[in-house]
């Protein structure tokens, strides 16, 4: 197939946000929550704890070096359980012994294995077809470790795995690593719009994935069409025509 990337300015890596704009994390996380919940209740609790670890990492003072998501995962989950609401919650968490860790750590471990929403896998594929050229990263929170085991359980292929926050300066650092001179010559995709603010920032080209699960809070889609250039869609059938056009 001819190559349907522009000769000027031409996109030669792509940068994904992996959970959520990738991966279908609310399922894997509300199979792993205590068979005594109701669905409705799983689906909420899950949904809460997401937008308690965005609130979470947000938090954190510039310049703090991350911890561990497994720790943040299940610290976060245990104050989402401990507020006052969610008390009837928490007690389905009690095994048979009294002990809440077991539930606990099955939660939390849920993160660690996902599949991927069913148009990423088709998307990421025309973008090797006809882009050709463009490489294919994942740059999101977690550890090493969490995105291997993503990787593995969702079957995707991407040429290299950054682990980190969403910063200007660690966006700069990875157009570093992976030699890209020009920031208009990378593109971040992402279901979170402060992983795009920070992208714009620093001058890449962004394109939002508006998915059920995430950015909850963002309530403003005119906002969203207007940081990202109308560059939104609401999944990844017309991501390579974007990335083309660039």
């Amino acid at each position: 197939m001819d190559d349907l990337c522009p000769k000027k300015n031409k996109i030669k890596a792509v940068f994904f946000d992996f959970m959520g704009t990738c991966l279908d994390w609310h399922s894997s996380v509300v199979q792993a929550l205590p068979t005594g919940l109701s669905e409705e209740d799983k689906s909420n609790l899950a949904l809460e704890w997401r937008q308690a670890f965005f609130d979470a990492i947000r938090a954190r003072p510039p310049g703090e070096l991350p911890e561990n998501i497994d720790t943040t995962h299940r610290r976060v989950l245990l104050q989402v359980l401990a507020r006052p609401a969610n008390v009837s919650i928490a007690h389905h968490f009690n095994t048979g012994d009294g002990d809440p860790n077991m539930a606990v750590e099955l939660a939390v471990q849920s993160w660690h294995k996902m599949n991927a929403w069913p148009d990423v896998g088709p998307g990421l594929q025309r973008i090797k077809s006809e882009c050709k050229g463009c490489e294919l990263f994942v740059l999101a929170n977690g550890t090493t470790r969490l995105q291997l085991d993503l990787v593995r359980s969702s079957g995707l292929d991407f040429d290299m795995l950054f682990s980190t926050k969403p910063t200007p300066a660690i966006y700069r650092k990875a157009m570093e690593l992976v030699q890209i001179e020009t920031p208009s010559e990378a593109v971040m995709v992402a279901a979170h719009a402060y992983d795009l603010r920070a992208a714009k920032e620093v001058g890449m080209k962004t394109i939002y994935i508006k998915r059920w699960t995430d950015d909850r809070d963002e309530l403003d889609p005119e906002r969203i069409d207007k940081e990202n250039e109308k560059n939104v869609l609401g999944d990844f059938e017309g991501l390579s025509r974007i990335i083309a056009k660039f």
